[in-house]
C-alpha cells in the first residue's frame, strides 16, 4: 500500500504528501503531520513482520519474525548511539520507530524531523567561495558528530546531505542511517549497502569478496566525503583516466584521481588563472581524503580542522593585509 494525502498511519500521523519511492531504494517516503508538526516519514518495504494470517509455514514466518527483530534492534542501536545529538542539529535523528499494518503483515516506519532544504543542494559549486567553504565545513562537522558517537554512515552522498538555509548561510545536515553500522560491529557483507558511486575502494572490495577482506571503517566515510567535497567545490567528481564508471574502480586498478581545479579572474588583468592559492589548498585536502590506503587518509577531526582554518583565515578577516597573509601562508606550503 502506498499512502496518499489524508491517510492516517498508526492512528496518529496524517499524511500531507503522497508517498513515493523516489531516491528511496527499498523504501517509500512522504510527509505527515502530528500534533501540529510536520515530519518526514519513511516506510520500509522490507522486511515485513508476518501477521497471524500471513501466508507460509509457521517455521518460515518465525524466521521472518526473527529477521525483523534483528532489523529493529539495529535501527534502535543506531538511534541510541545518536541520542546525544538531540533534534535540530547537524544530524537528522529518528524521533519515532514502529511497525504498522494488519493481520497479514506489518511494515516498519521511521519518523524524523522535516527539514526545509535549500534549492541549491545540487549547486553548491555555484556559490561564492566563502559560502561554498562554509557548507563543506558544516558537512565535515556533521560527520564528526557521527564518528564521535561511534557511527559509520556508509552511504554518504549528496542526497543524504541536506542543505538548509540558516541566517543567510547554507548549512549541511546528514540524514539516512539505514545503511549505517556501529564501529566494531560485525555484519555480513551481504547486508552492507550504499551507492557504488561513493564507495571507498576497501568498501567495494569487501562487498566484492563477500567479506573476505577487512570491513569498512570510519575512513570509508572520509573517502565518500572527499568525493562530495570535490563536487561542492568544483562542480564535478574527480576525473579518471580510462574507462571506469566509479572512482573506486580506478583506484583499485592503480589509476589516479585528478581533482578539477578552479579558474579565477585576476584582479589585475581580468584573465583566468589556475593557481588560486585557496583552491590549491582545498584540492590538496580533498586529495588526501581520496588516498587508496585508508590509513593515510585524515580522520574527520583533521578534515574539519583544516577546513576551519582555511575558512577563518580566508574569510573572517576581510582586510587586504590578512588576505595577502593567507596567500603567502598557503603558497609557502606548496
Amino acid at each position: 500500500m502506498s499512502y496518499q494525502k489524508g491517510d492516517v498511519i498508526a492512528e496518529k500521523y496524517i499524511v500531507t504528501r503522497d508517498f513515493d519511492s523516489a531516491n528511496g531504494g527499498q523504501c517509500q517516503w512522504g510527509f505527515a503531520v502530528y500534533n501540529g508538526k510536520e515530519y518526514f516519514v519513511k516506510k520500509f518495504l522490507s522486511p515485513v513482520f508476518p501477521g497471524k494470517n500471513a501466508p507460509g509455514s509457521e517455521k518460515g514466518k518465525q524466521k521472518r519474525r526473527d529477521q525483523c527483530e534483528q532489523f529493529a534492534i539495529k535501527q534502535l542501536a543506531i538511534q541510541q548511539a545518536l541520542s546525544a545529538c538531540g533534534t535540530g542539529g547537524s544530524v537528522v535523528v529518528m524521533v519515532d520507530f514502529f511497525k504498522y499494518g494488519d493481520e497479514y503483515g506489518e511494515h516498519y516506519f521511521k519518523v524524523c524531523e522535516k527539514i526545509d532544504t535549500s534549492s541549491l543542494s545540487k549547486e553548491i559549486h555555484t556559490l561564492e567561495p566563502k559560502k561554498r567553504l562554509f557548507v563543506m565545513l558544516t558537512a565535515a562537522g556533521a560527520l564528526k558528530i557521527l564518528h564521535s558517537n561511534g557511527v559509520i554512515h556508509l552511504d554518504l552522498k549528496p542526497d543524504n546531505i541536506l542543505i538548509k538555509e540558516w541566517e543567510g548561510k547554507q548549512v549541511a545536515k546528514i540524514i539516512d542511517f539505514d545503511s549505517s553500522i556501529l564501529e566494531g560491529e560485525v555484519i555480513s557483507a551481504e547486508f552492507l549497502v550504499g551507492d557504488p558511486v561513493y564507495y571507498s575502494p576497501e568498501f567495494a572490495k569487501h562487498i566484492a569478496t563477500a567479506g573476505e577482506t577487512p570491513a569498512p571503517t570510519k575512513k570509508s566515510d572520509i573517502f565518500s566525503l572527499g568525493l562530495i567535497l570535490c563536487q561542492y567545490w568544483t562542480g564535478n567528481r574527480p576525473f579518471v583516466l580510462g574507462d571506469y564508471t566509479y572512482a573506486h574502480e580506478a583506484i583499485l586498478n592503480g589509476k589516479k584521481l585528478e581533482i578539477p581545479s578552479i579558474k579565477t579572474k585576476s584582479k589585475l588583468s581580468g584573465s583566468l588563472i589556475d593557481k588560486n592559492p585557496l583552491d590549491v589548498e582545498i584540492r590538496k585536502l580533498i586529495g588526501s581524503m581520496l588516498k587508496f590506503n585508508h590509513e593515510e587518509r585524515p580522520d574527520i577531526n583533521e578534515v574539519q580542522k583544516q577546513l576551519k582554518e582555511l575558512y577563518n583565515k580566508g574569510f573572517l578577516a576581510d582586510t587586504k593585509e590578512n588576505k595577502n597573509k593567507l596567500v603567502m601562508n598557503i603558497m609557502n606550503k606548496l
